[in-house]
């Protein structure tokens, strides 16, 4: 009888800190990860106010995290310290690679599921065509930038052009803006970036005007956004109808209203729809 009574004394506690941990789960913080497409600060400015649209959408906290590079979004999200991430579209091939994540939407900019990427040059350097950047000083983004390695990579073989032979000189600048200036300063003859690129560097001040593109790349679907593997379900559908439903309120659309990177809202996403990124990173020999 008195091992009942105990029993029925400690029940209590055990219910109680089962729905405590309960409760802790679902008020614990989330990090949602990004690409460095920008600079750190503009990476603030640009996405903080998602970060705030999400957590009053899903009804948790949710706070930015910058990746150091495109690879160290993956590492963050296979160690389980980022729960949600943003990745470029190689940058998310490479990371499936791991396993240990699953795509929930796909990033829609300016109303389009698509860009480009683009090979500029100064227009006083009397470079033209793709022919003319032999032996010339070339600047490449990062290893894992779609639009700034991967498909540019890519068109050169299929044009014949092996860029570690063909280039005097290939650097990764780390980021698309720092490719434009390193063209604009002279440093590099000519550079790999996306085509949004020149929109955001010119509302920055810079001299786009005296780029000329010499040639783009074939489409390619814009940013993937995946959960890490072992995300409770409920929670990840509620990640991806407040990010589907980004454009359908007042708060969602001043998130829109505000981007300089132009984003117009969110799609659910296959992991098939970056096929063709695949393939065109087997063409690139990556």
């Amino acid at each position: 009888m008195r091992r009942l009574g105990a029993v029925l004394l400690i029940l209590p506690v055990l219910i109680a800190g089962i729905l405590s941990g309960s409760d802790l789960a679902a008020t614990q913080e989330l990090k949602f990860g990004f690409t460095p497409v920008l600079t750190e600060s503009e990476m603030r400015v640009e996405f903080e106010p998602l970060m705030t649209y999400l957590s009053d959408a899903i009804g948790q906290k949710v706070t930015l995290y910058i990746a150091k590079n495109y690879g160290d979004l993956r590492t963050q999200m296979e160690a389980g310290t980022v729960d949600i991430g943003s990745f470029s579209p190689f940058a998310y091939v490479d990371a499936t690679r791991g396993g240990k994540i699953r795509i929930i939407a796909q990033s829609i900019l300016e109303g389009s599921a698509t860009y480009r990427g683009l090979i500029v040059a100064r227009k006083d350097s009397g470079l033209k065509t793709v022919a003319d950047l032999e032996g010339k000083r070339f600047a490449f983004v990062d290893p894992k930038s779609a639009s700034g390695y991967v498909y540019p990579r890519a068109m050169l073989i299929e044009k014949g052009v092996t860029p570690e032979k063909y280039f005097k000189e290939t650097i990764f600048a780390g980021g698309h803006d720092k490719v434009i200036a390193a063209v604009l300063e002279g440093k590099v003859d000519a550079g790999a970036i996306y085509d949004g690129a020149l929109g955001v560097a010119k509302a920055k001040g810079m001299r786009t005007e005296d780029l000329v593109s010499l040639v783009s790349t074939d489409p390619i679907p814009h940013d993937a956004i995946a959960v890490r593997i072992g995300m409770d379900e409920a929670l990840a559908k509620k990640i991806q109808t407040a990010l589907v439903n980004l454009d359908k309120s007042e708060a969602g659309r001043k998130v829109i209203s505000n981007s300089k990177k132009k984003l117009t809202g969110h799609v659910i996403a296959e992991d098939s729809l970056f096929d063709v990124v695949r393939r065109t990173a087997k063409i690139a020999g990556l």
